[in-house]
């Protein structure tokens, strides 16, 4: 917002014409534009603030929470479970793959040979191997693993839609009311797509954008682009004050604004100053900030950067960070390396080859990193990680290729943290990992154990545009399963 003294009445009734918007069409972007531009000389692009009508109604939980946040990741295009931690030496080679099983730090349990520091560290890892769905599709298979519900599609070439259902973390970015400083939902490096269709399930959809998660872009280099939150240098703490008091010297803007409808304002205005005030937030984006040798650690590549990023922006007090797996890898852009068909976990070709020459070794080496990082920092008791991708891959290894497709009906999904009994396996699949045959987990259940770590009922409501009730999840919480 330009502030604007009131001599200016042209200026002033070109504005009431363009504040002839419902408060549905004008959303939380231009909200936070108009609230902290004049503070700051920013806009704050996504979503930040945890409500924004005074209508909604008042959600209870009698929960618990068992974490204070929650760090999914999300492997793009589906890993294989069969060659990564439910192997299945004694089945046929056309079954059991190149790779062998090896032992973990955790006396009598294994896991496949391409994770050998997730292997140092499995004493963590709360290993679901009974993961199942019947979308044999990326598109309604991400929807449905990042949603907890089944899209009303089997179809490919899904596109997103106002109808689509919300994002868990979006779900529960409403169903917080606390406020903090730092957003609440955030993901990164980059929203998924399939080409340059962005797939369905990873917005607020229903929940309208103000539920979007907060969006971080890090570069295929790794290299973060710090988000437009940032406080210029030459911007004091003293001075937004300053901004501040002069601003409410011109709140006509701000009165057009509550007169459509839009009656939280002051509480952005707020929220945005927080963030600006708040050096811990400004150093959560600062990942520069690390030494160079967690750099290394984590690994000097986009998933591993992301994931540091991730650790630093939960420590500051994010409540949900998702990191996509995202395009990347300067070795497939310069021909050095396979590439993927489509999503870099997509591996219908070259499946060995992508597995054990690149995605394999940066999972495990970034994975093992934030596993060992959280829990010499006292972080992982209050943290609930998430490791998982759309699918599994089949059993039997197809031809031409000698590659591994799609492969709903079995899965693998990996836990850490909030109290889960670490070094255990739940849940398992028969001799060929074709078919669940105990204790079968589905991604509705998965959702319902995000939202119970978070304290949050997942059988509570969340409310659409037009006030219509949403059930965060229809699953069960593995907390009450075990």
């Amino acid at each position: 917002m330009i502030l604007r003294s009131s001599r200016r009445k042209p200026e002033v009734q070109k504005s009431d014409r363009q504040m002839r918007l419902s408060s549905q069409q004008l959303g939380r972007r231009r909200i936070l534009q108009v609230g902290s531009i004049g503070l700051t000389g920013l806009c704050l692009s996504q979503s930040i603030l945890a409500t924004e009508r005074l209508s909604l109604p008042r959600l209870d939980s009698s929960r618990s929470p068992r974490a204070k946040s929650v760090l999914l990741i999300y492997l793009d295009g589906g890993p294989s479970h069969i060659d990564l931690f439910d192997l299945k030496p004694d089945a046929p080679a056309q079954i059991r793959g190149p790779y062998q099983p090896i032992p973990t730090n955790v006396p009598g349990l294994s896991i496949g040979e391409l994770m050998p520091q997730v292997a140092r560290h499995a004493q963590h890892l709360f290993q679901v191997r009974s993961v199942r769905h019947e979308e044999g599709v990326h598109d309604p298979a991400v929807y449905q693993m990042l949603t907890g519900y089944k899209h009303v599609s089997s179809a490919g070439g899904l596109k997103v839609e106002p109808t689509d259902l919300p994002h868990i973390s979006s779900a529960l970015l409403q169903a917080d009311r606390t406020f903090g400083a730092m957003p609440k939902a955030i993901q990164l490096p980059e929203i998924m797509k399939m080409e340059s269709r962005v797939l369905p399930g990873q917005s607020g959809g229903i929940l309208g954008p103000s539920f979007d998660p907060f969006l971080v872009d890090v570069s295929m280099s790794g290299v973060v682009r710090k988000p437009e939150l940032y406080r210029p240098h030459d911007v004091s703490v003293d001075r937004l004050h300053r901004r501040t008091i002069l601003l409410r010297e011109f709140d006509g803007d701000l009165e057009r604004i509550r007169n459509i409808g839009v009656d939280r304002l002051d509480q952005y205005q707020q929220q945005a100053l927080s963030i600006l005030e708040s050096s811990a937030v400004q150093k959560a984006f600062d990942i520069e900030g690390e030494t160079p040798a967690t750099h290394e650690r984590y690994g000097r590549h986009r998933h591993g950067q992301s994931v540091l990023l991730a650790r630093r922006l939960i420590e500051a007090g994010a409540k949900f960070v998702t990191v996509y797996w995202g395009h990347e890898d300067q070795d497939w852009v310069d021909g050095r390396g396979p590439r993927p068909a489509n999503n870099p976990w997509d591996t219908h070709r070259n499946h060995f080859p992508l597995l054990s020459q690149t995605l394999a070794p940066r999972a495990d080496q970034t994975l093992a990193a934030l596993l060992d990082d959280l829990s010499q920092r006292g972080l992982l008791s209050e943290t609930l990680v998430v490791w998982m991708g759309d699918f599994g891959r089949t059993p039997r290894i197809s031809k031409p290729w000698g590659s591994r497709d799609h492969w709903p009906r079995a899965n693998t999904v990996l836990l850490a943290g909030a109290g889960l009994p670490g070094g255990t396996v739940f849940g398992a699949t028969d001799r060929h990992a074709a078919e669940v045959i105990s204790d079968p987990v589905s991604p509705a259940d998965l959702t319902a154990t995000m939202s119970a770590a978070l304290g949050i009922e997942p059988s509570q409501n969340v409310f659409d545009a037009e006030g219509k009730p949403h059930r965060i999840s229809q699953g069960r919480s593995l907390f009450d399963l075990i």
